[in-house]
C-alpha cells in the first residue's frame, strides 16, 4: 500500500539552519522523542516519553495529546490504510487492548476494553458500511464476542455474544457486504449476518485453516504476539475470502483448500466444489470463464517448513512438501464451477504481474528461490503456448503487447516474444546490469543500460542507441527514468539529466554526496526510499504510476486489491462530511503535483567556514537548485513530505522542527 508519500528516515541528532532558511516552526516536548511519523492525512504523529502527540504540519500547532500512550513502541502503531485512523495495540497475553484513534483530531473512536473485550483477535474493516468489526474474548465471561462500530462517531451498531459455537472458533476472512447481509467466515462456518443487528440469518458448515502466525510474532517468540507488531498483523490476517461477479444473487467463497459458490438468499450451494492446491493469488473474470491462479506455497507447506526450521528458505532444494510448487491456473464455469479445461495449467511460482489479451493471458511469475518466468496461456485451448515457462533474467517490470508480440522488460534484460510460439524475437536478447525503462506511449519506449539510453520502436521491434555514453558525476549509475513534462528525466541520488524528445540535453545537475562515512550511515539506516499511502490514494496513484513508468495495462495483483478497497471506501465515505477524510482527499489531489523536484543529500556551505551535510531540492523542470537546509550533524534525522513540501527534523532529543520548501 502504498506509493504517494516519499518518506526519508535517517538516524538522529542536531540541526543547524542558516538565516535565510529558518524553521517555519519549532516544537519542544516534555519527554524525549521516541519516534515520529507523517500520516496518510498529512498530520505529524510524535511519540515522546510523556505522550503521543498530533501536530499540524504547516505550523507545528499541537492538535491533540494522549498521555496514556507515552513511550509506546513504534511497532504498536498500525495505520489503517487509506483512512485517517490508526490502531494502537497495548497490553499482554491476558489483556490485549486495541485503540482506534483519528489522527486528525486525536479522537478515540474505539477502545476495545471499554467495549467489553479482554482480548481482541480480529479487526475487520467493513468499508462499504463505514464500519469496523471487532472480534475477541469478552472480559467478563471469556466467551467470543463480535461488535460493529461506526467509524465516523465510534457508536456501537450492535454486539453479538452468541454467534459462534465454541471459544475455539475464529474469524478467518474479511467481511463481505451482499444485497441484504454481511458475510464472514470462521474456521468452522460461513455466516450471513443482519448488518443492522448482527443476528445470524443463516450459517454454512465450512472448515477453513487459520491464518499462519505472523513472521514478526514468530521471530519475537510467544510474548511478541501480544501487544506488538505481531498482534497488529495477526489481527488483520486472513486465509479465506468472498467475492461477487455479475449475478449479485450469487457469492463465491474460497479458502486454502477449495473454491465454491452459494445463493445469497438462502446459502444453498450452487457449485460443485473445486479443490485448490493452495490459496488463491489472483482471480480474473473473462469471457472464457473465471480464471483462478493459486500461490506457490500452501499454508500447510509453510507451517511444515517452519516446524523443520529455517522457514521456506531453509527448505529450498529439499524433497519435501515445503518445496512443492502448487501454483496453477484453472478456468471455471460461472454457472456450476466445472473445469472448462481438461486440466490446470502449471505456473512457475507466484504471479508478479499479468496482462489479459483477448484469447491469451500473459503471466510474469517468481519462485521462492528467486528465479523468474513468463508464461503465455492460450485461453481457448487451456494450455501454455510454449512447452514450459520462459525463464527470464530478473523480475519483470513491464509487459506490453506490441505489433511484434509481447515486449517485456526486467531489471536485467528486454526482449520481444512471439505470441504464437513464445520464441524470442531478438535471438541474442538485450542484457544489461541495472536496466530501467519508461514508455512514452504505445509505440515508443526508452531503456537505460550500458551507459546508453536506447529507443525502442514497438511498431517495428527495432532498438537503437538514442543517447550514448551517459556519465553521471561521482561514478553513479542512474536509478530512475521517467517522462516528465514531455521530456525524458533520468536521475540518481546525486545526479539528474533531462533530455528533450529530440535527444538534446536540456540540463545536467549534480550535487556532491557527503563523505563516505556519512553517506554510509545515512543510506544503511533507512535502507532506501520508502513510499507510503493509504489504499484510496495509493491505488489510483499506482495506476497512474504504472502508465507513467510504462506498464500500459500490465497489472500488479496488489494494485487490484488496493483499487477494490479504494472503491469500497469511496462509496462509504465519498459524500460524508468528515474532515479527516477531507484531508485524505486533499492529499491525494496534491500528490498529482508533488513530483516536480528531487531532494538530494549533499555538502553545503553553512557560512561557518566549512561544509555541512544538508539537503537541496533540485527542480525537474529546469534543473535549478531551490531551497537548502543545512545540518550541523553528519547523520541527521529528518523526514520529507513531498506532497505538502515540508521537511521535519529532530533537532534535539526533545525538539522537532518544520521547514517549508
Amino acid at each position: 500500500m502504498k506509493k504517494i508519500l516519499l518518506l526519508l528516515t535517517i538516524v538522529a541528532t542536531t540541526l543547524l539552519s542558516f538565516a535565510q532558511e529558518a524553521p517555519a516552526w519549532k516544537k519542544k516536548f516534555d519527554g524525549n522523542i521516541k519516534w515520529y511519523k507523517i500520516t496518510d492525512a498529512g498530520m505529524i504523529v510524535v511519540c515522546s516519553g510523556d505522550a503521543l502527540y498530533g501536530l499540524k504540519p504547516e505550523d507545528g500547532t499541537e492538535l491533540w495529546k494522549l498521555t496514556q500512550f507515552d513511550g509506546i513502541k513504534e511497532d504498536n502503531y498500525d495505520p489503517i490504510d487509506g483512512t485517517p485512523f490508526v490502531a494502537i495495540v497495548t497490553g499482554s497475553a491476558m489483556k490485549r487492548i486495541h485503540t482506534i484513534i483519528d489522527v486528525t483530531d486525536g479522537k478515540i473512536i474505539v477502545n476495545s476494553w471499554d467495549l467489553g473485550f479482554r482480548i481482541v483477535q480480529k479487526r475487520i474493516n467493513c468499508y462499504k458500511l463505514g464500519s469496523l468489526l471487532i472480534y475477541g474474548m469478552n472480559k467478563e465471561s471469556g466467551n467470543p464476542m463480535l461488535t460493529m462500530i461506526r467509524y465516523n462517531d465510534g457508536s456501537k451498531v450492535w454486539e453479538q455474544k452468541k454467534l459462534f459455537e465454541k471459544n475455539s472458533e475464529q474469524i478467518v476472512s474479511e467481511a463481505s457486504v451482499v444485497d441484504d447481509g454481511l458475510l464472514i467466515a470462521t474456521n468452522r462456518n460461513i455466516y450471513k449476518l443482519n448488518p443492522a443487528s448482527g443476528e445470524i440469518m443463516y450459517s454454512i458448515d465450512m472448515k477453513s485453516d487459520l491464518p499462519q502466525p505472523s513472521v514478526a510474532a514468530k521471530k519475537g517468540g510467544f510474548g511478541s504476539m501480544f501487544g506488538s507488531k505481531g498482534a497488529n498483523e495477526d489481527a488483520t490476517s486472513t486465509s479465506a475470502d468472498f467475492f461477487q461477479q455479475g449475478d449479485k444473487s450469487i457469492f463465491y467463497f474460497w479458502n486454502q483448500d477449495l473454491i465454491t459458490a452459494f445463493k445469497v438468499a438462502d446459502g444453498k450451494e450452487v457449485w460443485t466444489r473445486n479443490s485448490l492446491a493452495s490459496a488463491i493469488s489472483l482471480v480474473l473474470h473473462d469471457t472464457h470463464g473465471m480464471l483462478v491462479a493459486t500461490a506457490e506455497k500452501s499454508a500447510k507447506d509453510i507451517e511444515k517448513a517452519n516446524k523443520k526450521g529455517g522457514g521456506l528458505i531453509g527448505m529450498m532444494g529439499k524433497k519435501s512438501a515445503g518445496n512443492k510448487n502448487r501454483a496453477e491456473l484453472l478456468c471455471l464455469d460461472y454457472s456450476n464451477g466445472a473445469l472448462k479445461w481438461n486440466e490446470e495449467v502449471d505456473l512457475q511460482g507466484d504471479i508478479v504481474s499479468y496482462k489479459l489479451n483477448g484469447k491469451q493471458l500473459i503471466l510474469a511469475t517468481a519462485r521462492d528461490q528467486g528465479t523468474n518466468f513468463i508464461s503465455i496461456v492460450d485461453l481457448d485451448a487451456g494450455k501454455s503456448i510454449t512447452k514450459k515457462a520462459l525463464k527470464i533474467d530478473g523480475s519483470a517490470t513491464d509487459l506490453q503487447i506490441v505489433p511484434q508480440g509481447l515486449y517485456y522488460r526486467t531489471i536485467n534484460e528486454i526482449n520481444i516474444l512471439d505470441m504464437e510460439s513464445g520464441d524470442r524475437k531478438w535471438k541474442k536478447g538485450f542484457k544489461v546490469d541495472n536496466c530501467i525503462g519508461v514508455n512514452a506511449d504505445a509505440t515508443t519506449g526508452y531503456v537505460y543500460g550500458n551507459k546508453n539510453i536506447y529507443k525502442v520502436d514497438f511498431t517495428t521491434g527495432d532498438l537503437s542507441e538514442w543517447i550514448k555514453d551517459i556519465k553521471f558525476d561521482g561514478k553513479e549509475e542512474p536509478t530512475d527514468i521517467e517522462i516528465h513534462q514531455n521530456a525524458i528525466t533520468i536521475s540518481s541520488s546525486q545526479n539528474i539529466n533531462k533530455y528533450g524528445l529530440d535527444g538534446k540535453l536540456l540540463f545536467h545537475t549534480y550535487t556532491k554526496a557527503p563523505g563516505r562515512s556519512t553517506s554510509g550511515k545515512i543510506f544503511s539506516a533507512f535502507g532506501g526510499v520508502l513510499a507510503t499511502a493509504g489504499a484510496m490514494a495509493s491505488a489510483a496513484n499506482s495506476a497512474s504510476l504504472s502508465y507513467s513508468k510504462g506498464y500500459y495495462g500490465s497489472t500488479n495483483p496488489q494494485y487490484d486489491r488496493e483499487i477494490k478497497a479504494a472503491n469500497d471506501m469511496t462509496a462509504a465515505f465519498g459524500g460524508a462530511a468528515i474532515n479527516s477524510f477531507k484531508s485524505i482527499s486533499r492529499r491525494f489531489k496534491a500528490s498529482q503535483q508533488a513530483d516536480d523536484f528531487i531532494a538530494m543529500l549533499t555538502n553545503l556551505d553553512g557560512g561557518n567556514g566549512k561544509d555541512n551535510v544538508g539537503i537541496v531540492c533540485v527542480s525537474k523542470i529546469d534543473g535549478k537548485e531551490g531551497k537548502k537546509i543545512i545540518f550541523a550533524d553528519k547523520s541527521p534525522d529528518y523526514k520529507l513530505d513531498q506532497i505538502d513540501r515540508l521537511v521535519y527534523f529532530k533537532s534535539s532529543n526533545d525538539e522537532l522542527q518544520g521547514f517549508k520548501f
